[in-house]
């Protein structure tokens, strides 16, 4: 059984622009970069648009990029889930 992310994907692979040259990575391995790096991931740019998210010089994404994204772009939820009284 596929789940939501791999629903929406219609490609498995991130493409991954370092200082200008690409290469593909997968939906859930772990990235890390330099914070002085120019870095876009499917042309999303990445640093240095979120270095301040980096620590000891380096920004690390240990989760799913999109679900990663989607936290430190702080879009929170769409629908607030109920609560049960």
């Amino acid at each position: 059984m596929k789940n939501f992310l791999e629903l929406l994907a219609t490609e498995l692979h991130l493409t991954v622009t370092v200082n200008h040259q690409s290469h593909k990575a997968g939906l859930y391995d772990i990235l890390e970069f330099d914070i002085n790096d120019v870095v876009t991931i499917d042309t999303i740019e990445i640093l240095p648009k979120y270095s301040y998210l980096g620590n000891n010089g380096t920004l690390k994404i240990t989760k799913p990029f999109y679900q990663w994204l989607h936290g430190a772009t702080n879009q929170g939820w769409l629908l607030k889930p109920g609560q049960s009284d």
